[in-house]
This record gives structure tokens, sequence and C-alpha cells, in this order.
């Protein structure tokens, strides 16, 4: 049993809408940003004479998908100003001095922002910036709209749920629908196997620079780091690599190895201990932390390089690295891994291979830290205990970093004993609670009648690999969709037999 190649061989090597809320209240002359957005979202302007604050024209073209994370509200919008055409993000704001009052000018998830939109402008607010110091264009939105906000509120109010933008009726639901559940579960199995060799062939490359065990230190905290911190947190890996961890946990007898090597991770992450306030178990803990004796270490990041807007707090870059800190003391290893694969059996049931996906996920899961389980960063405490790898991240980890990973290795070696247990390991893999690219997905693909429903993490793998390679690369319409042509095929393909 291997990972199919059908959907490399077929398409080579080569974002996002998520429900709002359904209040927008206005009361007393006052809107929400909430209603801005859906009046972007929606077209609702005069878009035949739009113009920047500069005076310069603008079209759009698409307004691009609403974006829940952190970062601009709009994410991939194509929009053609003063004769160029852009493709970029969109930050919203009821006044234009938000900006810098929210400190977007400090942030680099907002250095490609295309057009800065709000209702309101003062005349002593500067231009919008990005850190990089590029002045953004800008646009008065207040100054295009078709009808007053209050009438728009009541319009937009009314709907049982928000609008989502302008009509969008994928035209590869009704094929997929056509296909029947049978014949779309083997298909999104061929693409979730592929997005598995997609993310491998990434690793294999790596393998040939680095050692094993480094490659996999590395692509753990990759994938602990999420997409926002994904970078900082990669840096941070190598700067600090894992042979150089673990001398320093040796080389501090007296200091639990999890608080040491989080020690070590912290400095170079450029994580302060302690700030004015910290309560008696935080100081404590700092006072552990500084005894650690650890060489000559230069942080790598300020402050302003873990922007923590949008961040839910226990996904907090403190809290992470601290998880990976403990993961390490543990003895976590590539090595270690392998080993527990190879007691997977090659012709192992369904309900064998979820159980054995269950004990993976719960070498994650299991990790606690006396001090951690309580925190969100280092001195801000949680109201209630907290897992600090929860059940979510664990399946994340899974699909992310051990199956690539191990993956890699295995076609290295060409192991095919190896494959057939990640493929097994693969298809019993829980699908996570949510994400705002999977509902989408599911709503608007798979249509809210579909009648194939995701059923592992290879199933949700396979949306998100659609979703960035046509959904995501195609916003404006699905014309000429290669993913839609190719749907056409199996349905003919099938409708011949």
């Amino acid at each position: 049993m291997r990972f199919s190649r059908e959907y490399i061989v077929r398409f080579g090597h080569a974002g996002m809408v998520a429900e709002s809320p359904a209040a927008y209240a206005i009361a007393q002359g006052k809107f929400t940003e909430n209603l801005i957005q859906l009046i972007w979202r929606n077209g609702l302007y005069d878009g035949s004479a739009l113009y920047t604050v500069a005076g310069l024209p603008v079209t759009v073209h698409t307004a691009g998908r609403f974006n829940t994370g952190a970062g601009p509200d709009f994410k991939n919008a194509d929009i053609t100003i003063g004769g160029l055409r852009l493709r970029g993000d969109v930050e919203m704001h009821k006044h234009a001095s938000e900006w810098f009052e929210h400190k977007h000018h400090l942030s680099p998830l907002y250095n490609h922002t295309a057009l800065h939109v709000f209702m309101e402008r003062g005349d002593a607010t500067p231009a919008a910036t990005t850190r990089r110091g590029r002045t953004l264009h800008e646009l008065d939105l207040g100054l295009h709209l078709r009808h007053p906000l209050e009438e728009l509120h009541r319009e937009l109010e009314v709907v049982h749920a928000p609008l989502t933008g302008r009509p969008f009726n994928p035209r590869c639901t009704p094929l997929l629908q056509k296909l029947g559940p049978g014949t779309t579960l083997e298909l999104f199995n061929i693409i979730g196997d592929g997005r598995a060799l997609i993310k491998s062939n990434r690793v294999i490359a790596r393998l040939t620079r680095a050692d094993p065990e480094q490659v996999f230190y590395e692509l753990l905290f990759e994938t602990m780091g999420y997409s926002v911190f994904n970078r900082q947190f990669g840096a941070v890996a190598r700067a600090m690599p894992r042979a150089r961890l673990l001398e320093i946990t040796a080389r501090n007898p007296a200091i639990p190895p999890a608080v040491a090597a989080c020690a070590a991770l912290f400095r170079v992450a450029g994580f302060p201990l302690l700030h004015d306030g910290a309560d008696a178990k935080a100081a404590a803990q700092a006072a552990l932390m500084t005894a650690t004796a650890l060489p000559p270490v230069t942080p790598i990041f300020g402050p302003n390089d873990w922007p923590l807007a949008g961040c839910r707090p226990a996904n907090f870059p403190q809290r992470r690295i601290a998880a990976l800190a403990a993961l390490v003391a543990e003895g976590f290893s590539a090595a270690g891994l392998q080993r527990r694969f190879a007691e997977l059996p090659l012709d192992a049931t369904t309900a064998q291979a979820r159980k054995f996906a269950r004990g993976i996920l719960g070498s994650f899961t299991g990790v606690a830290d006396p001090y951690w389980d309580s925190r969100y960063a280092f001195a801000k405490q949680a109201k209630s205990p907290k897992k600090i790898i929860g059940a979510d991240k664990a399946v994340s980890i899974a699909a992310d970093c051990l199956i690539p990973f191990l993956l890699a290795v295995s076609r290295a070696g060409n192991d095919l004993d190896m494959e057939q247990r990640l493929v097994l390991f693969y298809h019993a893999l829980p699908i996570p609670s949510s994400s705002a690219v999977l509902d989408f997905m599911r709503k608007t693909v798979l249509g809210r009648d579909a009648a194939f429903t995701p059923r592992s993490v290879c199933h949700q793998q396979a949306l998100l690999q659609v979703y960035k390679d046509f959904c995501h690369a195609a916003p404006a319409a699905c014309v000429g969709c290669p993913f839609v042509e190719y749907l056409k095929t199996l349905g003919a393909a099938q409708a011949s037999r």
C-alpha cells in the first residue's frame, strides 16, 4: 500500500471565508467595523467612480476573502489602482487613524496590504504605512456609499446569516454531487495522499542538507508555530539546534530539563521573563530559568516580531515554545518515532490503526508542565488549567510534521513497509474540530447538502489542497478552473462505465 501519486501527476506542483455574527448594531450614529466589512464584501458602494484619497481611480475586481485570523481583514483581493492591477490584502477601519492606533505600521502581517479602507478620516491623519516603509493606497469608502449607513444596516441585519459576498456558486459543487459519495471519497483520498507527498518532497530536500533529527526538530517547531509564527519558530530551532539544547539540559542537572530548555529557547526568541505586577509563582519560575547556565546566546527577535493581534491566548508563542521545550526534555525524537511506527502491523484493521493513532496523538496531548498548564504567557494566568498541546494541535502535528517527515525518510530509503504504515495512520487520524478554510470548503465546494462528508484528516488535507491550488489561486471566478475540468472528465468516465 502506497500513497497515490495521481494528484501530483495530474496537476504537477504547482484563502478564506468565514461567517461573522449577524448583529451589526447602529445606535446614536455609531457603526461597527463588521458593517464596513459587509459593505466591502458585497459591493454596496458606487463602484463606477471610486478614487483613492490621492485621487487615483480604483476598480475592485474581487473583494478578497474574509480573514478571521491575524492580519488584514481580506486576503488576496484583486484591485486596479491608477491603472496598475494589484493582488494583495485589504484592511478595514472605522477611522483612518486606527491603522496607527492598532500598530499595523509595526507588524509584518500587514506588509502585503494593497488598500486601506475606512469610513472616516480626519484632516490631520497621516497616510498609512507598512513596517517596510511603503505608503499605502487609501480609500474613504464613506464618500462612495449608495445608501445611508442606517439603511444598509437594516438591509443586512434582516438576513438570517450574513452575506458572504457576491453570489458564489462554484462549478465544482454540482459535479461533485453528481459523482456520488463513493467516487468523491476515492477522489479526496487521492488528493489527500497528494498533499502528503507534496509536503514530503520539501522534507526530502531538507534531509540532504541536515541531520534527520535536526530536520524533524525544525519541522516540529514550524508546525507548532502555526501559520502566524512558523517563520519565527523555524528560526529559533535553527539558532538553538536540538543537539545544543540537549547539551544545555545535561549541563544543568539541578534544573528540571523542561525549564532549562525553555530558558534557552526564550533567550533566543527574545521573550522577557518578568514585567511589573508579576505574581509570586512567575517570579519563582523566572528565578529558576535565570539560574540556568547558558552559553552565550544572542536573541534573534524583539517584541515587535511576535504580534499577538488575532492570536488566541492558548496559542501564544511563549506557551508553544514551552510545550516544545517539554517535548525535547521528554526525549521526543525522530528515531523514537520510527521505532513506534514499526510496531503498527502492516495488516492492521481500521480499529487497530485508530487505536495506534490515538496513542501517537496522546504523546502530544499528554505533555504536561506544572507551570505552563495554567499560563498563557509568562506572567498571564489562565482561568483554568489547559493542555499545552490540545487535541486539534496534536492532529496538526501528525499531519504537518510526523507524516511528511517519516514519508520522506521512507521514500529516501525505499522503505515500503513504513510507507504502508503511514497510509494506515493517515487515514485513521480524526478530523480536527474546525478551521475557517475547512468550513468554507464544506459549505461552498461540497455544498450544504453534500452526500460526501469529510471523515478523516486525509479528507481535511484534501480540501485544504484544493483550496490552495484552485480556489485561492483564482478568486475571481471558476472559469477555466483545472479542477472543474478534471471533475468533468471523471463524470464522463463514470457515465461511460
